[in-house]
């Protein structure tokens, strides 16, 4: 039922992350059958107060996410394994460590690292738009980085701009923890990428700058940042 990616502490292995091998990364396939509803009442009393009444698909896809966060800090070795959500409902990781949690779909997972290790860790799943969607999400999400599109890279425009605004959200989920600033798609700039090599370069306003990673399996698009120290942007 659940599937192990990569951790530090074990052989590296491959993950859709691409991470390195100082994050620990845990992810589960099929939320629907791991937290099978109805959830009992026990597992809801260990949902945050302003969950309790959210959906089921919505308090599943929170304990696929925070049981992917338990398990990669077990992995990671770290003293605590509870994460807690802020008022900002951004996760709460214990003292010393930088992680990031995303989910779509049936698809969940954490990624982990040692604050001494990383500065900042940001990882984004996202299903492939649908193309009713595509031009929608373009005007959303999209500066000028529908210039960086060209058929001739084997990808449709459906994927590219799930690739754009998934890099973004990875992005976004890297710096907060360390800005605490809600970033506007506008605010972070996709400057280059290789399908292929699976990396791409992002910028913000005039603020920081830095390499990320991309892959597409299984209908999903998946991104991550890694940052060793924080970047100005010249």
């Amino acid at each position: 039922m659940y599937r192990q990616i990569a951790c530090a502490a074990q052989p590296a292995q491959p993950s859709p992350h691409r991470l390195s091998q100082r994050v620990c990364y845990r992810s589960i396939d099929n939320i629907d059958a791991a937290f099978a509803p109805p959830l009992s009442a026990e597992t809801r009393s260990r949902l945050p107060r302003a969950l309790r009444h959210a959906t089921q698909k919505r308090q599943r896809e929170f304990l696929a996410g925070r049981w992917c966060a338990k398990q990669a800090l077990q992995g990671l070795g770290a003293g605590s394994t509870y994460v807690a959500m802020a008022e900002d409902r951004a996760p709460i990781w214990p003292d010393g460590v930088v992680g990031s949690i995303t989910h779509t779909g049936d698809f969940a997972a954490a990624a982990v690292a040692w604050a001494a290790d990383i500065a900042g860790l940001g990882i984004d799943s996202e299903r492939i738009i649908d193309p009713a969607a595509a031009g929608d999400i373009a005007d959303i999400c999209m500066v000028n980085e529908a210039t960086l599109f060209e058929a001739a890279h084997g990808r449709s425009f459906c994927e590219f701009c799930t690739f754009v605004f998934s890099a973004k959200e990875a992005v976004f989920k890297c710096l907060f923890p360390h800005t605490r600033k809600f970033l506007e798609f506008s605010d972070v700039r996709i400057t280059s990428f290789d399908w292929n090599r699976k990396y791409f370069a992002w910028t913000t306003a005039s603020e920081h700058s830095g390499m990320g990673r991309l892959s597409h399996a299984n209908g999903i698009m998946h991104t991550s940042v890694e940052l060793s120290s924080l970047v100005a942007a010249e």
